[in-house]
């Protein structure tokens, strides 16, 4: 009987030492690298200047869902995407068709058509944040806390 309580321990042992080995064996250190989104690379940002041809608050068939602008720039027509919020809530984008804006963002093709995906947008001489630097759209209510920090 006595023999019998022994080896349950002993195999524990044995079991735990060799979970300690393995974890010891696999290397724990943490390569820093820089974050990059499939979706949204901020190394690929453009800033165009151009004149809001409709504003468009639901998206239509065949586009990325939220809002969107159409946009006269120097070389055509272009979807500019606001994303869910754009034109959502307090401290939202406000603009009119035939209204001048700098819009920046990176240009996308996503099923099959071209869309610029839009982080900021500069409208009346101030600067609306869309989306975040990895282009998650930013929500009124992490807008509302900006302003109240002042990050605006």
């Amino acid at each position: 009987m006595r023999r019998c309580l022994r080896k349950p321990p002993l195999l524990i042992a044995g079991l735990l030492t060799g979970l300690l080995l393995a974890i010891a064996a696999v290397p724990l250190t943490a390569q820093p690298t820089r974050e990059t989104h499939q979706f949204y690379d901020i190394s690929k940002e453009v800033t165009l200047k151009a004149t809001v041809s409709s504003v468009i608050a639901r998206a239509e068939a065949g586009m990325l869902l939220g809002s969107h602008l159409v946009l006269e720039t120097a070389s055509g027509k272009l979807d500019a995407s606001l994303g869910k919020w754009g034109l959502e809530g307090k401290g939202a984008l406000s603009v009119a068709p035939g209204e001048e804006v700098e819009v920046t963002g990176v240009m996308k093709t996503i099923r099959d058509k071209e869309v610029f995906v839009v982080r900021t947008v500069n409208a009346g001489g101030h600067v609306y944040t869309i989306r975040n630097e990895h282009g998650l759209p930013q929500s009124p209510q992490s807008r509302e806390r900006s302003v109240k920090g002042g990050l605006r």
